[in-house]
């Protein structure tokens, strides 16, 4: 193969800009599809193995390094690593390290193969979507995708009926191995309004605790900002399990009894 192959199978196709040879000796095509930012997407012709005249087309990692620029890890999480998953099933793509790569097996299929490679770049690059800023971070989401990679199943904002009849809604209900776990979720910005959620707390958990409930209570503070006040966590520690977000294995072990 050579640059004057690729040009003649890309002519005139409205998806591929332009054409041309790296140093190394990998042939870059600058394809029509754009990053979310608007940079353009290329995919490279590249040899499987020296020795054989075997072709590929791959991304040579381009895609990762872009969502690690934009502060997105495709593996931190499963909710991630199972959205990459479907995109590259459906394009015919598979992931070597951080590149996203789809076999060529002449050049008549060049055309749809670059569609389907920069298609799959563009849907795992749309995990920059998932990204919250830390205004917009949400300690309950943040919990909720903990919850998920624990593959335990939950319920989000349950009503429990707790004393009196009174329904008392918790922000997740967890079922475990032998028991169930509410949890209620502590996060501010400020100390004042920390009290006042931890205040809030604290009554919940006295409405649920009752004779009729077996749930574990558990209380997950985010430990990120310290602004809580020492005696009122002691006070919720009197009524429930009280674990910081940053211990996961605690919290983990705990709710999957």
């Amino acid at each position: 193969m050579n640059l004057e192959d690729l040009h003649e199978h890309t002519d005139g196709h409205r998806l591929v800009r332009g054409v041309d040879q790296l140093p190394k000796g990998h042939f870059r095509l600058e394809t029509a599809f754009l990053y979310p930012d608007g940079s353009s997407v290329d995919v490279f012709v590249v040899s499987e193995d020296p020795l054989f005249p075997t072709l590929k087309l791959s991304d040579l990692g381009q895609t990762t390094a872009w969502l690690l620029d934009v502060q997105v890890r495709p593996r931190l999480s499963k909710k991630r690593q199972r959205f990459v998953e479907d995109a590259l099933r459906i394009y015919g793509v598979k992931q070597s390290g951080g590149a996203l790569e789809r076999p060529l097996t002449e050049l008549g299929g060049l055309i749809e193969g670059v569609v389907m490679l920069g298609q799959a770049c563009v849907r795992v690059a749309d995990l920059t979507y998932t990204r919250r800023s830390s205004l917009q971070s949400s300690f309950s989401e943040d919990l909720e995708e903990l919850l998920a990679d624990s593959d335990l199943e939950f319920e989000p904002s349950p009503e429990l009926v707790g004393r009196h009849g009174t329904k008392v809604r918790v922000d997740f209900l967890v079922k475990g191995a032998h028991s169930s776990s509410a949890i209620l979720g502590l996060a501010s910005g400020n100390a004042s309004q920390a009290h006042t959620l931890a205040n809030e707390i604290f009554r919940r958990w006295y409405d649920l605790n009752i004779p009729g409930r077996s749930e574990t209570r558990v209380t997950v503070f985010d430990d990120r900002v310290d602004v809580y006040k020492a005696e009122d966590l002691n006070r919720l520690r009197d009524l429930s399990e009280v674990i910081a977000l940053s211990d996961r294995r605690s919290l983990m072990d705990l709710i999957a009894a």
